[in-house]
């Protein structure tokens, strides 16, 4: 699936999606877009260093891979948002925020299909 088609499915499953970033496995952007209404919290340089500390994180899950399993999605809560980082195929990255009332599972849910 074209990145910006995916990045685009997942904004409009909710208004409570905030920001859909693709990244690779070094934190480095492809493609990011959040919902209109939304605020950013975060600087541009603290972003980054999430994005890369989140990529730096899912290099280490698939060291622990042979042993553990695939690691499927990591959930962070926050006191304002959440942030979910899955998958996007082998090299790369969903990383994904949401309002804290949003189930996280619909995004989950929703990256499961893309092909």
């Amino acid at each position: 699936m074209e990145v910006q088609q995916a990045t685009d499915r997942l904004l409009k499953l909710s208004p409570s999606v905030r920001v859909v970033t693709i990244c690779d496995l070094n934190g480095k952007v492809l493609f990011s877009a959040r919902s209109s209404s939304v605020k950013m919290l975060l600087s541009k340089q603290e972003s980054k260093m999430s994005l890369q500390n989140a990529a730096r994180g899912w290099k280490v899950r698939k060291k622990l891979e042979k042993k553990l399993g695939p690691c499927k999605y990591v959930l962070a809560e926050y006191g304002n948002v959440k942030r979910i980082t899955m998958p996007a195929g082998k090299n790369h990255l969903f990383f994904i925020t949401t309002t804290l009332a949003f189930d996280h599972k619909k995004v989950v849910s929703k990256v499961r299909t893309f092909r």
